[in-house]
């Protein structure tokens, strides 16, 4: 199996803190990206199963319901796809029923929605184009069309005491899946120049604490996903298990067959050539277990034993026994049933068992 990403970098404006590939339009997309886009995806070098498709951004609900139905026809044709969870990213102002009728039609069922928080100076703050009642309806609307469907939340926009009632309301959707993502401020964004502002270490733990705190009736199961039972998104459980996925459009990042690779990344170059890469790199079998560890360890499964012996055909203990040793010592770590999985403190301190695995 494989899980499939589509990137669509287009966004009617260009929020300050996002660090992501991206290029600013007014409108829908151009025909000559979705013509590129499925010319890429046609051409793809096998056949493969795909149990997941994730449309993400830039803004993919800016696309007509037509060119959305045109790249799922193409990703149809070119991937058995397996009772699939097919996600689309939306922007709360473009949430419309008309328009969420039309993503079902095509055969989106996931819709993970951009809300980043319910307090218009918040929102403000983070340059969002919509305010919080816009959020509150394209909450109503997208909840009453699709049963699996995520919220997006950012933590740290000032005001950050707002963040208690962000959370408050949003468990008031009852949201089958929540994502809380601290904000960050990323050196090549106009957030960039702007660091002086970012909350203290101290500000932000006690807001992460708070969304474990108030999300109590939800699954954490990764450092910044929430999930009720059966909503997990399987998209990014490939990401976190570092299986294999292919990505298309302008930048989009590709692991198969212990390759990763990126696409060219400016939108006329793209658009020239479709799938050209800008990156390849193979990686040693050394780097990918590795890689392994750091993503599962981001999990509330962690890694088992059986699980690392069944994907490399070596003993868990044998590659890592020291390094695990030492992260249980520091108390990031513990071993439950032949599982090592992160403790509380190593998802408050996630980065620090990266840093020790690649030491």
């Amino acid at each position: 199996m494989i899980g499939v990403y589509i990137h669509v970098p287009f966004c009617r404006t260009l929020c300050p803190y996002c660090d992501f590939n991206r290029v600013r339009i007014d409108g829908a997309p151009p025909d000559a990206f979705v013509d590129a886009l499925v010319r890429e995806i046609d051409a793809f070098d096998a056949r493969r199963e795909a149990e997941t498709v994730f449309l993400g951004g830039g803004t993919p609900s800016l696309l007509a319901p037509g060119q959305l139905d045109r790249i799922l026809e193409a990703v149809r044709r070119r991937f058995d796809l397996k009772a699939p969870e097919i996600t689309l990213e939306a922007n709360p102002d473009d949430v419309t029923e008309t328009l969420a009728d039309a993503w079902r039609a095509t055969g989106v069922n996931r819709v993970s929605l951009g809300v980043q928080s319910f307090d218009d100076a918040a929102l403000r703050y983070l340059g969002r184009r919509h305010d919080a009642e816009t959020a509150r309806r394209a909450c109503r609307t997208v909840a009453a069309r699709f049963a699996n469907w995520s919220m997006d939340l950012i933590y740290g926009a000032h005001p950050p005491a707002s963040w208690p009632a962000t959370l408050t309301e949003c468990v008031s959707f009852a949201a089958p899946h929540v994502s809380c993502y601290g904000l960050t401020y990323e050196p090549d964004t106009p957030f960039g120049a702007r660091a002086r502002e970012a909350i203290d270490e101290d500000t932000a733990l006690a807001c992460y604490r708070r969304s474990r705190e108030l999300l109590a009736g939800y699954e954490r199961y990764e450092v910044s996903n929430f999930a009720l039972p059966g909503f997990r998104c399987r998209h990014n459980l490939y990401y976190w298990r570092n299986l294999e996925y292919a990505g298309f459009g302008p930048g989009a990042f590709s692991f198969i067959d212990g390759g990763r690779s990126m696409n060219e990344t400016a939108l006329e170059a793209y658009l020239a050539r479709p799938g050209r890469k800008a990156e390849r790199l193979r990686l040693s079998e050394r780097e990918i277990r590795v890689e392994t560890l750091i993503q599962h360890f981001r999990l509330s499964e962690g890694l088992g034993r059986d699980t690392y012996a069944d994907r490399f055909g070596r003993e868990l203990g044998a590659d890592f026994g020291a390094v695990l040793r030492t992260l249980m010592q520091r108390g990031l770590l513990e071993e439950r049933d032949g599982r090592f999985v992160p403790t509380e403190s190593g998802f408050e301190l996630n980065n620090e068992i990266g840093l020790a695995l690649v030491d």
